[in-house]
């Protein structure tokens, strides 16, 4: 899925670049004609490096800590890309124009041309600036959310009447996804609406208490009753005539039928667990903690390697692994003393403390 992911987004990149190169062959309204075909290639990759530039460079680098210094360095990448453009199309704007560079003088005509030049420029590089806002203003939302779920166990959902509410996790029987919606349905006969996709809702829930047992449907452990290989059956509620059956994705029905057979078993644990007679009340909380599986933990390292300082946030953007599963990760690797933590809460990050061994340790 990551790969996929990963393909989608060059190919995307790829066809935006070939767009921008044909506008600048087959028109002049926000420029001046170059006088050849390769000069007016020349001119969209110079604005082509600047829109990476800033996005993968200058916004990074500066945004967060030197927003001032950052639009001045914008600013000044966007004058300097419209001078040198300037320079390319000059011998043939020249040439073409002598009549009006007599009339208005040689100065004047380029830095008439140069102020279109250097304001579209500038106006490109807020594609950049939009397109990183955007990703923030998204990761620390979902920071939030995480936060808010993790410390209350409730779910920000809308009812009927567009009215915000928070449901316990508990009470969700399960969840389809509707277009860009996912429909969360309750024990007690209710449903909500959620703006986002399921696999957002799947890594805020984590793999621990749901499963998603097909690219719309998610469904919590304590309420599946059995599963087939090929169909998972609900528990029967009070206000259903018979138990609600979900079909399996054909493609991964296996292994999915293997984390509903290992969840309905660790459900059972919990259960027993909880029932235990009263003096040993210790019982649960001396349960062995579950190691995360090894190609978990060799993601999390890997990523940590190839981008230190970075928080739990950027590892479950990069990893697409639940929260849950990333803390657990992040625990077992720092018992290893493979992975530290350093610097502050709000501005620290993990950082690889050896080379990491993919035999246990």
């Amino acid at each position: 899925m990551k790969h996929r992911r990963t393909i989608v987004i060059v190919l995307l990149n790829i066809l935006f670049c070939a767009v921008l190169l044909y506008f600048f062959v087959n028109n002049s309204y926000l420029r001046p004609w170059a006088g050849s075909v390769t000069n007016e290639v020349l001119v969209g990759l110079l604005l082509l490096a600047t829109l990476y530039a800033n996005y993968y460079l200058v916004y990074p680098l500066l945004h967060k800590k030197h927003p001032v210094v950052y639009w001045v360095v914008t600013i000044l990448i966007s004058l300097v890309a419209g001078l040198i453009e300037m320079a390319i199309a000059w011998p043939f704007m020249k040439y073409c124009n002598a009549e009006v560079i007599a009339q208005w003088g040689a100065f004047r005509m380029f830095t008439h041309h140069g102020r279109v030049v250097a304001a579209r420029t500038l106006a490109f590089n807020f594609f950049p600036f939009m397109f990183r806002e955007r990703q923030e203003l998204r990761k620390a939302l979902d920071a939030e959310v995480q936060v808010v779920y993790r410390d209350t166990q409730m779910v920000d959902v809308v009812d009927h009447e567009s009215n915000l509410l928070m449901i316990p996790k508990d009470d969700i029987y399960y969840c389809v996804q509707d277009g860009n919606f996912t429909r969360i349905y309750t024990v007690d006969d209710r449903w909500f609406t959620r703006l986002g996709s399921m696999k957002h809702l799947v890594q805020l829930f984590g793999e621990e208490d749901f499963v998603r047992i097909s690219p719309t449907v998610l469904i919590p452990y304590q309420y599946i009753w059995s599963c087939n290989g090929s169909e998972v059956f609900l528990k029967k509620m009070p206000w259903t005539k018979k138990p609600l059956t979900f079909t399996l994705d054909p493609k991964n029905s296996g292994t999915i039928a293997d984390q509903v057979a290992e969840g309905l078993q660790r459900c059972k644990a919990e259960t027993a667990g909880e029932q235990a007679p009263k003096r040993k009340p210790r019982s649960k909380s001396k349960r062995k903690p579950v190691v995360p599986p090894q190609q978990k933990l060799d993601m999390v390292h890997s990523c940590i390697q190839a981008n230190p300082g970075c928080n739990t946030t950027d590892i479950v953007a990069q990893t697409e692994i639940s929260l849950s599963t990333v803390e657990r990760c992040l625990s077992e690797l720092r018992k290893r003393k493979l992975v530290k933590y350093v610097g502050s809460k709000r501005h620290g990050g993990y950082h690889a403390t050896a080379l990491y061994s993919n035999s246990n340790q």
